[in-house]
């Protein structure tokens, strides 16, 4: 069915491209814009039945005239033009409400093919509902793969309600070359069905589907239980608190103009109703993001079997061990987190622990132990895994394979840390969007947000007790204990001749057993942030993320273990 499109671009050659492709498909273009404001009055006025943008545009970008758009009316359709290397920006635009993508330079059959009104599931089976297990393989050189797999995930919530396997913000796991999509769904349809409609779907190669649970008899048809709760449901609400999230940013932005106005109008009682409205915002922050977070501990239990498991397999005994278990993740990074490790501790398993025969051999009949050990540095979880006794040498190829592959998919790193005997895999890895008490600090004009769980305590760099040695600083409170100091390049640590110039306030905090000292210029105070990983590798890539204050300010957090590193 011909549908009337606006387009938007501020370039006017691809809008020319554009309304001669979708001309030939019989669609017509009612008006075209250079700009997301433009776009926004043109909607109320037209009321088109598809609006195309552009991503990279002056002024309001296309994520953000995407969520405009979709805030004033949720059943406008939205669909984003994008470059190749423009995949993040592409999420973004789908979690504002973005319905497609179209890929540059464009396709006439991608664009047009974009535009059909694509079938209806057909009626589902009567009945109960099932679960059904659904796989997707994309087309190896799928462009913009993890884009394409998020709305792939929407068509599928057509067919019931999706329960677990959301798909990852980051590169999609990959099988064969293939990008692949693994999701639960409850649903009345027969996996056959499901197939059917998947299978026609741009960039699909390939759809398996497999009922994973049967629904249960009635009991009585006078009886009415109360439905279990499903697993994975909190997946699907986290989705949903992410615009939660974002429309309580906006709900800020806009608060921020009542207030501009009234303090222009001079309203008698502006002052107390917009502090209460400030607090009402926080709380309501508070709440969404305390919602989508759930311990590390968790995924646990699946860890104990798997090391269990693979042990018993190879002829060996091991128990899983974890600390910092009630450490708090986003549910959107927790699976893929769970997916990482599931490959990671057979292998450690297998390189780390010696046969049971040989164990006994050497006297020892307790179970060796693998651990894990949790910590938060800002966005990013800090992962530490290993064999505790009795020691073994250190491995290689621990992290060869798709282990690596998967950890620099999620936008991690790993590394097998230690020497000889004592050994353990560090990984980083992003923990997503999290409320958490953090130290202010003023650094120059900069403001730092260090989260309070990293720190041991905030101290006082006294001028007598900084010393510098072969090039490297240090700050003795303990002649005997010199602690390493850390810091940004701003700030000037000693003069020529060795003394310092002058003291700091700084953050003590540990990376393992040694302790580091964060100088500072100043320690403000303690404060709940709103921490978000970097865009684009933060500074020298020695940022953990970005922290949102209460009244809407950011700041930096320093990347504590990176600085520890590269001091």
């Amino acid at each position: 069915m011909p549908l009337s499109v606006l387009l938007v671009d501020d370039a006017g050659f691809v809008r020319s491209m554009l309304r001669a492709i979708l001309e030939s498909g019989d669609h017509r273009v009612v008006a075209e814009a250079s700009d997301g404001a433009s776009a926004l009055s043109l909607k109320d006025e037209l009321q088109p039945d598809l609006i195309i943008t552009d991503l990279i545009m002056p002024g309001m970008d296309g994520v953000e005239t995407t969520r405009a758009l979709v805030g004033a009316d949720p059943s406008v359709r939205v669909i984003v033009s994008a470059a190749r290397d423009q995949e993040g920006a592409v999420l973004r635009a789908l979690a504002a409400g973005a319905r497609d993508f179209l890929r540059k330079p464009f396709s006439p059959a991608e664009v047009l093919g974009a535009l059909q009104d694509l079938e209806t599931p057909a009626d589902p089976d009567p009945g109960p509902e099932r679960r059904v297990a659904l796989r997707l393989t994309l087309r190896p050189g799928t462009s913009l793969p993890s884009a394409r797999l998020r709305v792939l995930a929407a068509r599928c919530s057509s067919l019931g309600r999706v329960v677990s396997g959301m798909p990852p913000s980051g590169i999609p796991l990959q099988e064969g070359g293939a990008p692949v999509l693994d999701l639960t769904l409850q649903t009345r349809h027969s996996p056959e069905a499901a197939k059917r409609f998947l299978r026609p779907l741009p960039a699909v190669l390939d759809v398996t589907a497999e009922i994973v649970l049967e629904p249960e008899p009635e009991a009585s048809m006078e009886l009415s239980l109360p439905a279990p709760p499903l697993q994975g449901t909190v997946r699907v609400r986290a989705e949903l608190l992410q615009r939660l999230l974002d429309r309580a940013e906006t709900a800020r932005a806009d608060r921020d103009l009542l207030a501009a106005a009234l303090e222009t109008s001079g309203a008698p009682g502006s002052d107390e109703a917009l502090k209460r409205l400030e607090r009402s915002l926080a709380e309501i922050r508070a709440e969404i993001l305390s919602a989508r977070m759930v311990p590390f501990d968790r995924i646990a239990p699946r860890l104990g079997r798997c090391v269990e498991e693979s042990a018993a397999a190879s002829g060996r005994e091991a128990v899983f061990s974890l600390t910092g278990g009630e450490s708090r993740v986003d549910l959107a990074h927790l699976e893929q987190i769970a997916q990482i490790l599931m490959r990671l501790l057979p292998r450690i398993v297998r390189e780390g622990v010696q046969r049971s025969d040989i164990l006994r051999q050497m006297g020892w009949i307790e179970p060796c132990r693998v651990t894990t050990a949790v910590s938060r540095n800002g966005s990013a979880l800090v992962l530490r895994s290993g064999v505790s006794a009795p020691p073994h040498p250190k491995p290689g190829g621990l992290l060869a394979g798709e282990i690596g592959d998967l950890v620099a998919r999620l936008g991690g790193s790993a590394a097998v840390v230690g020497d000889g005997e004592d050994w353990k895999v560090e990984m980083v890895l992003p923990a997503g969007v999290a409320l958490v008490r953090s130290y202010l600090c003023q650094v120059g004009k900069q403001l730092l947000a260090v989260p309070v769980a990293n720190v041991e305590r905030s101290v006082e760099l006294d001028v007598s007790q900084i010393r510098l040695r072969e090039g490297r600083s240090f700050w003795e409170e303990d002649p005997e204990e010199p602690i390493p100091l850390v810091r940004f390049d701003r700030i000037p640590w000693v003069d020529a001749d060795g003394p310092s110039l002058r003291g700091f306030s700084g953050l003590l905090y540990r990376v393992g057993p040694q302790r580091y000292a964060l100088a500072t210029d100043a320690v403000l105070g303690q404060a709940d942030v709103v921490i978000r990983p970097p865009l684009n590798g933060g500074e020298e890539a020695r940022l953990a993320g970005t922290a949102i204050l209460s009244d809407g300010s950011t700041a930096l957090v320093p990347d504590l273990l990176r600085l520890a590193r590269v001091r």
